[in-house]
């Protein structure tokens, strides 16, 4: 399917199929928005200070991206990957990730943090699973006193069948003035299940709870790209306490790592800037053909430390009009190749965390309002 439904549509409902562990007896229905994220990261977050050591091993398959104007996969690192993490404490841990030919090991131990990566930058499905495994509610929606960004919210109770469930979006008015969405689903016990990213264009679903330590564990999760016709990431995770042989964290050898080099999710309230910004951006061409009212096309891209793009693909097509015609889906098609190919040209100033670069991602978007 090339177009995907407008994010108020029916599709975009949770499913009746979702399945939580036995969560415990919540005593009040949360009253602001900010509650139901912090009671979700009580009930999910392994890595919060006291919480109970782990191992924890995802098996996930990254899939290649899709160039929809000639049907043919985009050189997008995949394939099948492991993730695997030790958590002892939060200033004792270590995480490893492969995915091909790329492999990385971070650890922190004896006050000391140390990065090696077979690679400059960490490729675009690696970032995604980090991002829901690691960060599935950012710390800037449950610390809103950090955000500098002016913040509208929604809350919404909706019904998917017998399912209540909840729906909370945020609207940002960034710094240079663009919009940036995100809506999140939560059951009525308080777990999230799903987050949807408009700026990005991505979908990240949780499901198939555990308990682990008290703690809910999902056993799957996947990312996926409005409009495309499979999804970018899936994977599954399996937890148990941590062997005797991964209570002595050995130290990597090496100089301890820079902020920016590392696999936690990098989040805007971290950088000293406001993200990558141009040194010379090439615009896609216009469309020969009227490009079609109501149609929002989103390319994603990794931008890596040193300010090159990485990587960039198609991150969602989404139709808020009424109809589409053949001849628009073209036109569609043609316009995301366009804006695929041109963002390999630019150059970016990267972003930077105590003065030193970071890996950020990328968004271009082509919207036409609504006759």
């Amino acid at each position: 399917m090339l177009f995907a439904e407008s994010p108020a549509s029916p599709q975009s409902q949770p499913a009746e199929s979702w399945q939580t562990a036995q969560v415990p007896q919540q005593k009040k229905t949360p009253l602001r928005p900010v509650d139901w994220f912090r009671r979700a990261d009580s009930l999910t977050n392994l890595r919060l200070p006291g919480s109970a050591p782990f191992h924890l091993k995802v098996a996930f398959h990254a899939y290649p991206g899709i160039d929809y104007a000639v049907h043919r996969q985009s050189p997008i690192l995949n394939g099948d990957g492991v993730y695997e993490e030790t958590w002892l404490s939060p200033e004792t841990w270590r995480r490893e990730v492969t995915l091909g030919e790329y492999h990385a090991v971070e650890i922190r131990s004896g006050g000391r943090r140390t990065f090696h990566a077979s690679s400059d930058y960490e490729p675009s499905r690696v970032m995604m699973l980090l991002g829901a495994l690691l960060a599935p509610i950012p710390r800037s929606i449950l610390e809103p006193e950090i955000n500098e960004e002016q913040i509208h919210l929604k809350t919404e109770h909706l019904t998917a069948g017998a399912i209540p469930w909840v729906r909370i979006s945020f609207r940002y008015e960034g710094k240079h003035g663009v919009p940036e969405v995100l809506a999140y689903d939560f059951l009525s016990s308080g777990i999230l299940v799903r987050r949807e990213d408009q700026y990005s264009g991505l979908l990240t679903s949780w499901d198939d709870d555990q308990l682990f330590a008290g703690k809910i564990v999902p056993r799957h999760f996947s990312v996926q790209g409005g409009g495309l016709s499979g999804p970018m990431v899936t994977a599954s995770l399996t937890i148990e306490s941590p062997p005797l042989s991964d209570l002595a964290i050995a130290q990597v050898p090496g100089e301890p790592a820079d902020p920016g080099s590392t696999l936690r999710p990098i989040e805007s309230q971290d950088m000293d800037n406001s993200g990558a910004s141009p040194i010379h951006f090439e615009a896609p061409p216009l469309p020969s053909d009227r490009y079609p009212s109501g149609v929002e096309t989103i390319v994603i891209a990794v931008v890596d430390r040193e300010g090159r793009p990485r990587e960039p693909e198609l991150g969602a097509i989404r139709n808020y009009g009424q109809s589409v015609t053949q001849h628009d889906i073209d036109v569609v098609a043609a316009t995301a190749q366009q804006m695929v190919t041109s963002i390999l040209k630019d150059r970016y100033h990267p972003a930077l965390i105590d003065g030193k670069p970071c890996q950020t991602y990328w968004s271009l978007t082509m919207f036409s309002h609504p006759d």
